[in-house]
């Protein structure tokens, strides 16, 4: 991981993290950055205020993707297997005050990209081996009936509102790209 300095444009010295590392997302305090490391079943905190990387946390495999709840209280890193149709995908929320992972949630069978509503009462997972998307309750870490999107979903985002999740999705029936709005999104 590389800090850059914006005031100035200039990269800082590396943090070294592991191999394959893949997403990372920072706290709204701006203390902590979380980074997913693929190549070592970790979560990696890294105190942003020295770019020091601390204790990795260790998830059930493979993390993927990661964000972080508004109020900074959870970090939730997706994870795949190796074989993702045979087995479940899971989403493993981090306590980010202990840096603790918690019980991991079962959504699909390739979780990928996240995203959490501005108001923080739910993740939305895209599971492109299943072409759904997990909406998660984040209050009980419970995943809710997945929402058919098809044609490989990707990546996603919320509106600042929290009431439509955009899905992108890499082909359709016809053989181009489309991206699917989610309206009337469940709230918990």
């Amino acid at each position: 991981m590389t800090a850059i300095r914006t005031a100035t444009n200039t990269a800082l010295k590396p943090v070294t993290v592991g191999p394959d590392p893949r997403d990372i997302a920072i706290t709204p305090d701006g203390k902590t950055a979380y980074v997913t490391v693929v190549g070592s079943d970790t979560v990696i905190p890294i105190r942003t205020a020295t770019n020091t990387a601390l204790k990795p946390v260790k998830v059930e495999t493979r993390p993927i993707a990661i964000a972080v709840t508004p109020d900074g209280k959870t970090a939730y890193a997706t994870a795949v297997t190796a074989r993702p149709r045979s087995s479940p995908g899971l989403v493993t929320p981090i306590r980010t005050a202990t840096n603790t992972a918690l019980k991991p949630i079962r959504v699909g069978h390739g979780p990928a990209a996240i995203a959490i509503t501005p108001d923080g009462k739910t993740a939305y997972v895209v599971d492109y081996e299943g072409d759904t998307v997990a909406p998660i309750r984040t209050a009980t870490n419970t995943a809710l009936k997945l929402i058919e999107v098809r044609h490989l979903p990707e990546y996603l985002a919320i509106t600042p509102d929290g009431r439509t999740v955009y899905v992108v999705n890499y082909t359709s029936d016809e053989g181009r790209g489309t991206v699917t709005p989610i309206r009337n999104c469940p709230s918990p």
